[in-house]
């Protein structure tokens, strides 16, 4: 698997094939804090009250237009954490799109993938979907803007999905082993707490909200490690800035 230059470029051409994704899902130390469930919905693809895709393209005549309502649908859906939902509408626009944008739109579709995968608690595949979007991100070599932004913050979920299964991927039940950077360890790398429960979602008193790694829900999370969420920031003008370029 090619990767691009992440300083933590070494884990995912070490993790096995997994398998293909189902078509998508479901955090600060502040005095109020909520956190936050997720519960499916019987229709990822279609939430109540919304058409389908397909739907909302025969009724709209101007091409142009519908792209603009997807791109702003999925981020909208991104921001709201349905990411299964995102996920559909940027792959439409992925497949009718040429590069750059169909490159950038790739990147943003692995990086909410990603986020599935981790709050259904597969978390080898979120580190590997949301490396190879940070990956996509990075080599459109954004210095400003909303798309440089998220890049930042997508590469800070990925900074820290790693150091905590880093801290915990060389012990089990029977064996600790040290993480001495050998294939063997890093192959370690997010077997920790697979199928459970790891990383929950909390918001503080601005309103932010934050993942927070917490394996036991029993003791306060006021301490345990926490990133902000990040929040896409994007319209259709900055996605179409990319043609120019």
């Amino acid at each position: 698997m090619a990767v691009c230059s992440l300083s933590l470029n070494k884990f995912p051409s070490l993790f096995p094939n997994l398998p293909s994704l189902p078509r998508h899902f479901p955090s600060s130390p502040y005095k109020t804090q909520l956190s936050i469930s997720y519960k499916p919905l019987a229709s990822y693809r279609f939430p109540p009250g919304r058409r389908s895709i397909e739907e909302e393209d025969e009724d709209d005549n101007d091409s142009v237009n519908g792209s603009n309502s997807k791109f702003t649908e999925a981020v909208a859906l991104f921001n709201s954490r349905d990411y299964h939902g995102c996920h559909d509408y940027l792959e439409e626009i992925w497949n009718d799109s040429e590069d750059p944008i169909r490159y950038l739109v790739h990147g943003i579709l692995q990086c909410s993938v990603g986020f599935h995968h981790l709050f259904n608690q597969n978390h080898k595949g979120a580190m590997m979907e949301i490396g190879e979007g940070l990956c996509k991100l990075r080599k459109l070599n954004f210095d400003t803007g909303p798309f440089h932004q998220f890049e930042r913050d997508m590469s800070a979920v990925l900074d820290f999905i790693y150091q905590t299964q880093l801290e915990f991927a060389a012990c089990n039940d029977d064996m600790c082993i040290a993480m001495d950077q050998s294939e063997t360890s890093y192959k370690l790398l997010g077997g920790y707490g697979a199928g459970q429960h790891l990383y929950w979602l909390e918001m503080d008193g601005s309103a932010s909200l934050y993942i927070v790694f917490c394996p036991d829900r029993s003791v306060t999370s006021d301490h345990q490690p926490r990133v902000r969420l990040p929040v896409l920031y994007a319209s259709q003008e900055h996605l179409m800035e990319l043609e120019q370029i």
